[in-house]
């Protein structure tokens, strides 16, 4: 049952011949009402903070709840995106030593052309010098065998065909202080 201060004071007591002061009974149930309406009145208070304090600490927790969760949303979404970062250099290193590798390639194989081309025009430069050099020899002994027998003709007719050979010629270039590639000294 549950007793209230209104109840203390309300309580009727027996009276007895030699029962208690009645004056005093009732003073000191008025101060017993006094102090339990002050607790009660003091519970209540502690009554309602603590549910405003249960509310608060809900209302936390649930905040706390979100922050967690966005917390792990978010270390998830840096883990992904460091995994995909990652990923993608990766393949840009690939793709980066891939090229390097093909750009290697292919100037090594340009290199070897412009090696064989430079042995082809070297082989080209020496064939046509020693063509030219055993025509010279031709021309030089043709000469010779001209001049050969113009040395024997009689001189009058050697004369008309020195001169008439001569007139044919055009002016040549001094082939002794040239080199093999045509270039004076």
């Amino acid at each position: 049952m549950k007793i209230t201060p209104l109840d203390i004071r309300k309580q009727p007591f027996r009276k007895t011949l030699y029962g208690l002061d009645p004056d005093q009974v009732n003073s000191f149930l008025e101060m017993v009402a006094a102090e339990y309406e002050a607790l009660l009145r003091s519970r209540d208070e502690q009554a309602m903070l603590l549910k405003t304090a249960e509310q608060k600490l809900e209302h936390y927790e649930k905040i706390e709840k979100v922050l967690n969760e966005t917390l792990l949303t978010a270390q998830k979404a840096t883990d992904e995106a460091r995994v995909k970062a990652q990923k993608e250099a990766e393949l840009v290193l690939k793709d980066a030593q891939i090229r390097a590798g093909r750009y290697e390639d292919d100037a090594h194989d340009r290199v070897r052309r412009l090696d064989a081309d430079l042995v082809s025009l070297k082989n080209q430069r020496d064939s046509f010098l020693a063509r030219f050099k055993a025509m010279l020899k031709t021309q030089l002994e043709l000469l010779q065998t001209i001049s050969e027998d113009l040395g024997s003709a009689p001189r009058g007719l050697r004369a008309d065909a020195e001169e008439e050979t001569m007139a044919e010629v055009p002016p040549q270039p001094d082939i002794s202080s040239m080199d093999v590639i045509g270039e004076r000294h």
